[in-house]
């Protein structure tokens, strides 16, 4: 791997790994005080969302052109309501009923809604790989909220809701700028998505609606949430993107969940049973699948 590749990668992993860890801190912070998710994606994305404007400036990135044409405008408005706060909203409410490792592997079935959404779209058939890939990793969800049993679930029925439903704006959070992004710096848009969606959950949850229990910890968690995994874990991942190919990225990706779970496990208590622990594996294995290219092809 080249210099330049090796470092493209820790970059990526770096930032997912943030994101991991974002999730689990958003669950230490719902079990120790009465913040509800609303207010913490008002939080996290009104900081979060300054901070990548004020650093795109900075860059000299050009803020305002993507504005200028209204179709690009229209698309980066539902870009910040749907791909961003929604995406955030329901991620953080799926882990609010359920938890953070929860959450963040029914996150990793965002793969298998691109694909489908993909083909349905073009009229094409996967690939047998790609096919292949989202039985397994619905099987793998499958084992993971129900343990194997068909008459009870393991999970919370809402917290399952609001999983898929993550996962669902998580696909449109990667689809829908993409028509941005061939014309605008990537920061730019990010930057944008987050003011959009800062002032859609501001104004359902105002950030100066402060919430009681939060102590000087907690507040460390949550400038971690903003700082680290928001502004400073986009800015590692999308600037790795340049470099490493689409494959690897998404391999990279798999260390969200897999962060997740472990901390989830050493620090919220949290226990696994054998067969929740394959269907795990089973998912990650399925985007491991879907994000594989023939040699020949890449």
């Amino acid at each position: 791997m080249a210099k330049t590749t090796r470092q493209a990668a820790i970059q990526a992993a770096c930032g997912t790994t943030m994101w991991g860890i974002g999730g689990v801190l958003s669950n230490v912070i719902f079990n120790t005080s009465t913040a509800s998710p609303a207010w913490l994606v008002s939080m996290r994305l009104t900081w979060a969302g300054i901070a990548m404007i004020i650093y795109s400036l900075i860059m000299h990135r050009p803020l305002l052109r993507v504005w200028h044409q209204r179709k690009g405008a229209i698309r980066l408005l539902l870009f910040g309501i749907v791909g961003v706060a929604l995406a955030q909203f329901t991620y953080l409410l799926a882990i609010f009923y359920g938890n953070a490792a929860i959450a963040t592997i029914m996150l990793s079935l965002v793969p298998a809604m691109i694909t489908i959404v993909t083909c349905l779209r073009t009229r094409t058939a996967p690939r047998l790989i790609d096919a292949l890939a989202i039985i397994l990793a619905l099987f793998g969800v499958f084992l993971l909220v129900t343990n194997g049993h068909l008459t009870q679930l393991h999970v919370a029925p809402i917290a399952i809701f609001w999983g898929l439903l993550a996962a669902v704006t998580g696909a449109a959070y990667t689809l829908l700028p993409r028509p941005l992004l061939a014309q605008e710096p990537p920061l730019v848009i990010v930057g944008w998505g987050l003011v959009i969606g800062a002032l859609l959950m501001n104004a359902i949850t105002p950030v100066w609606h402060i919430p009681t229990g939060l102590t000087p910890w907690t507040w460390v968690a949550v400038a971690f949430i903003v700082f680290g995994a928001t502004f400073l874990a986009y800015i590692l991942y999308i600037s790795s993107l340049k470099i490493l190919r689409p494959a690897i990225a998404s391999m990279i990706g798999n260390l969200e969940p897999l962060t997740a779970t472990v901390l989830s496990i050493m620090f919220l208590s949290l226990g696994f049973h054998p067969l929740q622990l394959i269907g795990i594996v089973l998912v990650l294995g399925g985007v491991f699948m879907m994000s594989w290219t023939p040699k020949k092809k890449r």
